[in-house]
């Protein structure tokens, strides 16, 4: 009994978050008058699919049915993960780019870093695989490449940075890999100076929000048909393991609304008033991690 009403608090929490983060959002956005940058259009469309995943998890939550007669409904904590996982690295991709950076300089020389890694998707596939029209948009994205690479040359030209930090950047927007990575500027505490440019593997996103560096691995292993994955789900369903993991999925979800809610709070002035004022009901939704623990 008590880990389903510790399931249902934290789902009540997640649905009342993500609509507290919504309805923010769209008071914030009726009261913008300028037309927002690439940079800041992608920032928002993170925010929105923040929501989108919460809703998301919140919805695989009540289970789903195997059977139509009779009605067999189970949770699944394997198809959630992933989704918990996805959430993890929004988190970390948009904390490096928009909320670890000091002005916006910084924030769109990462941002096209960024841009290039993603076009590098399409530009890495053979052209012999790909249709005309296709091969049109590869060839646009790599002129678009070029483009975006002497853009943050002349970017770190307007910051003041060391001669090493200037080629570890120029490595980096000439690496073609189309991996996903975060790429950070590094600054002395309490200091607007550079110190480093910082390249980061998504398995150390979790060092950005918890000191349990595992969280990702763990996230990583159900996410991925390895074989620690495949056993969890076998004694969740021969143990009656399954409300143990849907807890901790449940509770990851609240959390990683909130480190985004806060890092948007930080990269976007404007936003903040907004916020500010839904703050106390914030507070009061998540008054429920005070009775329910990442782990029960």
């Amino acid at each position: 009994m008590y880990k389903t009403n510790t399931i249902e608090l934290l789902r009540k929490t997640i649905d009342e978050i993500s609509d507290i983060m919504l309805q923010i959002y769209i008071d914030w956005k009726r009261s913008q008058t300028e037309t927002p940058s690439d940079c800041e259009c992608m920032a928002e469309s993170m925010y929105q699919m923040m929501v989108c995943k919460a809703k998301n998890v919140l919805l695989m939550s009540n289970g789903i049915a195997l059977l139509s007669e009779p009605k067999v409904i189970i949770s699944d904590p394997s198809t959630i993960y992933p989704v918990v996982r996805s959430m993890l690295e929004m988190n970390f991709i948009f904390r490096c780019i928009y909320a670890s950076s000091n002005n916006d300089t910084e924030r769109e020389l990462l941002f096209k870093i960024w841009k290039i890694r993603g076009n590098n998707n399409l530009i890495k596939i053979p052209k012999a695989q790909l249709d005309k029209k296709q091969q049109e948009i590869q060839l646009e994205k790599s002129k678009e490449n070029d483009t975006l690479k002497e853009d943050i040359r002349k970017l770190m030209c307007k910051l003041s940075l060391s001669n090493s930090t200037r080629n570890s950047i120029e490595k980096t927007i000439k690496d073609d890999y189309p991996n996903l990575k975060g790429f950070k500027f590094n600054h002395p505490e309490q200091s607007d100076s550079i110190s480093s440019f910082s390249e980061l593997s998504l398995s150390e996103s979790s060092k950005e929000f918890t000191p349990l560096s595992f969280v990702y691995a763990h996230f990583s292993a159900h996410s991925h048909p390895s074989y620690l994955g495949v056993e969890h789900f076998w004694k969740m369903y021969n143990l009656n393991g399954e409300d143990n993991f849907i807890i901790e999925e449940l509770h990851d979800t609240c959390c990683l609304l909130g480190y985004f809610m806060m890092d948007f709070y930080k990269y976007k002035e404007s936003y903040r008033p907004f916020y500010n004022k839904r703050e106390s009901d914030i507070g009061a939704a998540l008054n429920v991690f005070d009775e329910s623990p990442r782990k029960s």
